[in-house]
């Protein structure tokens, strides 16, 4: 019994470690904090950028958070990494977003 109970405490152990080991280099949080306008606006940007880099069919998106919300309401800045995958490559382009009088603006960091 004492047995099957290590058993099941190395296998969690090691499944949580698989998952950590699964977030990009700089990344603390798996997903986006935008919604969904503010995602499809940077979309249109983040392809651009992916273009330019070699790639114009990019198939999928994985969002990535590497910077939590700082500052007051209104004016919080947060940063995501996004990772382009297209034309056999993964893309990697950092996406600062800032809050503003309209709602949200975002920039690619180099």
């Amino acid at each position: 019994m004492k047995l099957k109970i290590s058993i099941l405490a190395l296998s969690f152990l090691l499944g949580s470690a698989t998952y950590a080991e699964t977030l990009p280099k700089g990344a603390i949080k798996d997903g986006s904090l935008s919604n969904q306008k503010l995602i499809g606006d940077a979309k249109v940007g983040v392809a651009a950028k992916v273009a330019t880099l070699g790639c114009d069919k990019p198939e999928k998106v994985n969002f990535y958070v590497t910077q939590m919300p700082e500052g007051k309401t209104g004016s919080r800045v947060w940063k995501e990494l996004w990772v382009v995958e297209g034309c056999k490559k993964k893309y990697p382009v950092k996406v600062r977003f800032q809050e503003d009088a309209t709602g949200a603006a975002w920039t690619i960091e180099k």
